[in-house]
């Protein structure tokens, strides 16, 4: 089913200084929104607020942000420069597609199944349902597959992302948009590091979404 998202009024505040001040979003299915500024004037923030990651205990946020349907779910996709000795490339992969915390909500759901907990049935029809929709079921072969049409030697789904080169790691990046299947999607600034056969990837994968997509770029000009 085409998801919707939607806000209203959607302020954002850090003590006293207002960073976000009643914006109405609608992303409506298969709709594309640019957010284009220099740094520092909200843009990530904006994001992360409509993906409900503001995690920033000093933040303040008001106002309503939903999806239609309810459940529908919402993949925040920013850069991520940093690089873990603690995190393998496929469990980057796996949490960056949501497919880690979906196996998470299913196993815990599962086993509230098998001992008959109050309204599990409800609850691992939802876990399931969910799993299901972030591509969680064939995860590993997709993988494989997008590894190899991007080039990546398969060898580094075990590695640890610390472990790669700036073009391993962006191609990695990349890999990660390629196999999230989120009902609306929240990019920022996706084209950082990415060389040219990279940037068309992109732009052509994107052109092929019928999701709401939302991408945030740094003004350059």
């Amino acid at each position: 089913m085409p998801a919707a998202l939607i806000a209203r009024q959607l302020t954002v505040t850090r003590g006293p200084r207002t960073i976000l001040a009643d914006v109405d979003v609608h992303l409506a299915p298969g709709r594309r929104a640019g957010v284009i500024g220099p740094n520092g004037v909200g843009k990530s923030t904006l994001l992360r607020a409509l993906a409900g990651r503001i995690d920033d205990p000093d933040a303040v946020v008001e106002g309503a942000v939903e999806t239609a349907p309810a459940t529908a779910t919402v993949g925040y996709l920013p850069q991520e420069s940093e690089r873990s000795s603690n995190e393998t490339v496929g469990d980057f992969l796996a949490r960056r597609t949501g497919v880690a915390r979906a196996q998470t909500t299913l196993d815990t759901a599962t086993e509230a199944l098998a001992v008959g907990a109050p309204g599990s049935d409800d609850d691992y029809s939802r876990a399931l349902e969910q799993w299901l929709a972030l591509g969680a079921a064939d995860f590993d072969a997709r993988a494989g597959r997008v590894f190899a049409d991007l080039s990546i030697d398969d060898r580094l789904r075990a590695q640890h992302t610390a472990t790669l080169s700036g073009g391993e790691a962006a191609r990695v990046s990349l890999a990660s948009l390629l196999l999230a299947r989120f009902d609306v999607m929240l990019l920022d600034e996706p084209t950082n590091d990415l060389d040219l056969d990279g940037l068309d990837r992109l732009e052509r994968w994107i052109a092929g979404l019928d999701v709401p997509v939302a991408l945030v770029s740094h003004d350059r000009s």
